[in-house]
């Protein structure tokens, strides 16, 4: 969905970047394309090869293998958030700089010490979708819930497939009018 903070416009690039490699339309080294991916966004090279990885302090990416997977619960209610907007409030960034990135960053003790810095931000702009975290926190125990990107979609993250789709049951009955779909990372 638009404005949901999912990545979608940096997807459909890497897409048509994939399907011009893929093509032979442009025939280019790995570096070039990293670089073309760069300049139209940075989180472009994630769709390039959709897999377990961080992009490191250098602009490289890192991938990983055999990394232990969450059910997610993702929902969007019925308002979105403008990246532009949602940056344009934003006074200082504090970027995390994965210098060593490793396997650990996967687990879950290191997943909920992280924190999504925008929340505060759109929370503050959008109420409701504080309320909406909150609602999601109370529904079958989930592990944490993270907020997208600039928003606005919000991700609830399980251990088991049954209580994910028990929580998106739930969910679906008081929020009709959101989009709402359970996933595996």
């Amino acid at each position: 969905p638009t404005k949901a903070g999912l990545g979608g416009g940096s997807m459909n690039a890497a897409s048509i970047l994939k399907y011009f490699i893929k093509k032979k339309i442009l025939n280019i080294s790995k570096k070039k394309i990293s670089e073309i991916s760069r300049l139209i966004g940075s989180d472009v090279i994630f769709g390039l090869n959709p897999t377990n990885s961080i992009l490191t302090s250098k602009n490289e990416v890192k991938y990983f293998k055999n990394i232990k997977n969450f059910y997610i619960l993702i929902v969007k209610p019925d308002f979105g958030c403008s990246t532009k907007e949602i940056y344009s409030r934003v006074k200082k960034i504090h970027r995390t700089k994965f210098k060593q990135p490793s396997k650990k960053m996967f687990e879950l003790k290191f997943l909920k010490k992280t924190e999504n810095q925008l929340e505060s931000i759109v929370f503050s702009k959008y109420p409701k979708l504080e309320l909406i975290k909150s609602k999601l926190e109370n529904i079958n125990n989930p592990l944490f819930v993270r907020m997208t990107g600039s928003g606005s979609a919000l991700v609830a993250y399980y251990n088991s497939k049954k209580k994910c789709e028990n929580a998106k049951k739930k969910f679906r009955k008081k929020y009709k009018n959101y989009w709402c779909i359970s996933s595996k990372t």
